[in-house]
């Protein structure tokens, strides 16, 4: 079997992509309400028979959820399609390359009566690059994360419970780096907070952090790969300050910043370089993808 497309076609498709175009308002949007919250915008699912550790993982360890997105942030960052469109804001995109992925699904306890799911969706460093990025990330490696939305009835937070790491490339099998897990979290935090963010749709957030303990105590014998982690956990508190229309853009390499980053040795760490070479085999895969989704490439 091969592929063939046409310039038109590939054109076509990424003037179609796979976006649907809604403008969503920062304080309230048809069919979202502003979720129950704890003053402090989340609960603690330890509390109610959850867990701040992930499940299902190869080695049957566990990875720690160390970003919260507070339930007291604007509601439309707290939902699927809101969180990822603040998400390519600082440059992350959803899914694996091809919906290939080494790492597979993992399963969280948030204390809210859902007991353990499979993640929402897993999220990959773009290089700046659009969707079609992911796949820079999943050769290369790079930072990455995996989410959770605690809406069960018995903690209806709507927060969204954050697992980040920095993997390995591809012919290391995708393995955490080295302190992986808190690496993961500062550098994803650190590209998001002390500066206006704006998304591929337009939307622009301000985001704050307060840093926790929550993870204290947790050991190394209880971390995937044996990886100590310092115990801490970022509670973000996201605002939109502009909206925009969700899904524009996503396949374009846009998306930025303004301000100063008050992390700005995490900034740049999770900035890594890549070659002309490297952005040229991201467009081309790009392409394909979009082509093939959209439903728009001729196969023979």
């Amino acid at each position: 079997m091969k592929v063939s497309y046409t310039i038109p076609t590939l054109a076509l498709a990424t003037a179609l992509g796979l976006t649907f175009t809604e403008a969503l308002p920062s304080s309230c949007s048809s069919g979202l309400t502003r979720r129950q919250s704890s003053s402090q915008g989340y609960y603690n699912p330890t509390t109610n028979g959850g867990s701040l550790l992930t499940g299902n993982t190869a080695s049957g360890l566990s990875e720690p959820l160390n970003v919260i997105v507070s339930g007291n942030s604007d509601p439309g960052v707290l939902y699927q399609a809101g969180f990822e469109e603040f998400a390519r804001s600082f440059y992350f995109s959803p899914g694996s390359c091809l919906n290939i992925s080494q790492g597979g699904y993992q399963t969280a306890n948030l204390g809210d009566s859902n007991g353990y799911r499979p993640q929402t969706n897993i999220m990959r460093w773009n290089f700046k690059q659009g969707d079609g990025g992911t796949c820079l990330e999943s050769l290369k490696g790079g930072n990455h994360f995996r989410y959770w939305i605690q809406n069960g009835t018995a903690a209806d937070s709507g927060a969204i419970f954050i697992a980040a790491s920095v993997e390995l490339n591809a012919t290391l099998k995708h393995m955490i780096a080295p302190d992986g897990y808190d690496a993961g979290r500062d550098q994803m935090v650190g590209n998001m907070t002390g500066r206006t963010l704006s998304s591929p749709g337009g939307f622009q957030y301000t985001v704050s952090k307060e840093s926790t303990q929550l993870l204290n105590g947790v050991s190394a014998s209880q971390i995937n790969h044996d990886i100590g982690i310092d115990g801490t956990v970022d509670v973000l508190t996201v605002k939109v300050t502009k909206n925009g229309t969700i899904g524009a853009g996503r396949d374009s390499s846009s998306g930025s910043h303004t301000g100063s980053s008050i992390s700005t040795p995490q900034q740049s760490s999770a900035l890594p370089n890549f070659s002309s070479l490297d952005a040229r085999l991201i467009g081309g895969i790009s392409a394909v993808v979009v082509g093939v989704t959209s439903g728009l490439l001729a196969l023979v």
